[in-house]
């Protein structure tokens, strides 16, 4: 079988953690997230429409079928094409909703988070259609009908992933204490996606959200969580706060400006493909990454698991991870010099300025995709009736694994059946197919798993055709 990666991860607001009176983390299923949620899905949302919990998406469907048309549904339609609302933009509404009384209301902050994708929309009409529909619908019926296997999935995530959390890491790393309320949401019906939500409520202290993806489940549909997975993806949104707020200190912008510019646009096409649209995003993603990968160090993962998450870093296009990671290193060596990362910063600013002229010869020893034989790639007229490809790269490969995850158009149009292996010294693979006739596919290689002999990841690349 081929491992398909389905994680959607989308990090785009500050994240923190508890103050040190270590209040216990406890997530939870949250009526606000599954209500816009399966609004999205019943106006078509492909990202919101995924059925990863097939008895969950069948009750969805059954139980909404006699709202599907009904006017919140419609002005999503519309509003969503008009202005992109989509992905993130979904669950900042959601958890921008103060829900009292089984009603919905919009929540005052003392200055807006809400995602800018809503500006021009009539926030208080979808509101009050919302509304109607959960009256119409008696949501809280059908939220209460699988409250048993919410609470599943809220026990599976404490086992799996908060059991042996370190909250106290971070103070520590950091040199500071978070002062943010913190709270973790498993989006039943939200398409796998994982999002970071900030708001600011007018008499209460900022409150931010982690909205996990709840993307994996055994055959009784109870959900599963892969600590591999998922507590990396933790450990990043907890880091958020305590990085972004520094790029915005002093003069640092100024001076990171000219060189995080033009590494930008070396790596810009695979940054935009996750959200990260200018340089300052992806100065910060730069370092809450590596950031997790001190974390995993000094809590003494194994590190064919630390090396796992390195090469996964490089293979989403953050090439100077492990460079950064190592500077951390030297900031955790040299804590009396450095009290905290701010005081750090300055090093980390003469790193970016010092990759700048490197960077282009990494990208260059980077392998390719050369060949696909049959020629399939961007074709309309592909034989439905091949039942295996090959894949052909410009260097010589490390054999050791594989990395293809589904394309946008998800599962129903992804084309492979079974990988086979590497042959020709390891510069091909072949994999099986299974294709009906007038069907769009795609897959994408990444270079999570595949490195060239001497360590560079796979450019991603993405392969689209259509059968005749």
């Amino acid at each position: 079988m081929i491992l398909i990666k389905k994680f959607l991860y989308v990090c785009v607001m500050a994240l923190s953690v508890f103050s040190s009176a270590q209040e216990r983390l406890m997530p939870e299923v949250d009526e606000r997230v599954e209500m816009v949620s399966i609004v999205f899905r019943l106006a078509g949302a492909e990202e919101y429409s995924r059925d990863y919990n097939k008895k969950y998406a069948e009750d969805i469907n059954a139980y909404f079928e006699p709202y599907k048309n009904t006017e919140v549904v419609k002005f999503v339609q519309e509003n969503r094409n008009k202005y992109g609302l989509g992905y993130d933009a979904v669950m900042s509404m959601a958890l921008h909703l103060s829900f009292k009384n089984k009603k919905f209301s919009f929540t005052k902050e003392k200055e807006s988070t809400l995602e800018k994708r809503w500006e021009k929309v009539e926030v208080k009409k979808f509101v009050s259609l919302l509304n109607e529909l959960y009256k119409k619908s008696d949501f809280q019926k059908f939220f209460n009908n699988h409250s048993d296997s919410y609470a599943k999935a809220v026990q599976a995530y404490r086992q799996s992933i908060l059991k042996d959390f370190n909250q106290n890491w971070y103070s520590h790393f950091y040199g500071k204490a978070p002062n943010e309320e913190y709270r973790i949401i498993l989006g039943y019906g939200n398409g796998g996606g994982n999002y970071g939500i900030t708001l600011h409520p007018e008499h209460h202290k900022t409150i931010v959200y982690a909205v996990v993806g709840v993307s994996d489940f055994d055959s009784n549909g109870n959900a599963k969580f892969d600590k591999n997975e998922f507590q990396p993806l933790l450990i990043h949104e907890f880091n958020h706060s305590f990085v972004n707020y520094i790029l915005e200190m002093k003069n640092y912008k100024s001076e990171l400006k000219e060189p995080a510019e033009k590494i930008y646009s070396l790596v810009e096409k695979e940054m935009k493909s996750q959200a990260y649209g200018d340089w300052e995003t992806m100065i910060n993603e730069s370092l809450v990454r590596a950031a997790v990968i001190r974390y995993m160090t000094d809590n003494h993962y194994p590190q064919s698991t630390i090396d796992e998450e390195i090469q996964m870093q490089r293979g989403r296009k953050f090439l100077w991870i492990k460079e950064l990671t190592e500077l951390l290193g030297k900031y955790e060596e040299n804590r009396n010099r450095f009290p905290t990362l701010e005081d750090f910063y300055p090093e980390i600013i003469a790193f970016y300025k010092n990759l700048e002229p490197k960077l282009q010869g990494i990208i260059d020893n980077q392998p390719k995709v050369v060949s696909i034989s049959p020629d399939i790639m961007d074709k309309n007229d592909v034989d439905s009736k091949i039942t295996e490809i090959i894949i052909t790269f410009s260097r010589e490969m490390s054999g050791k694994g594989v990395s293809i995850n589904l394309g946008e158009s998800g599962k129903e149009h992804f084309p492979l059946k079974k990988f086979e292996g590497y042959f020709n010294n390891n510069t091909a693979i072949k994999i099986q197919t299974e294709m009906k006739p007038d069907t769009e596919y795609e897959f994408v290689l990444t270079g999570n798993k595949f490195i060239s002999k001497d360590g560079y990841p796979l450019q991603r690349t993405s392969i689209k055709f259509k059968t005749k």
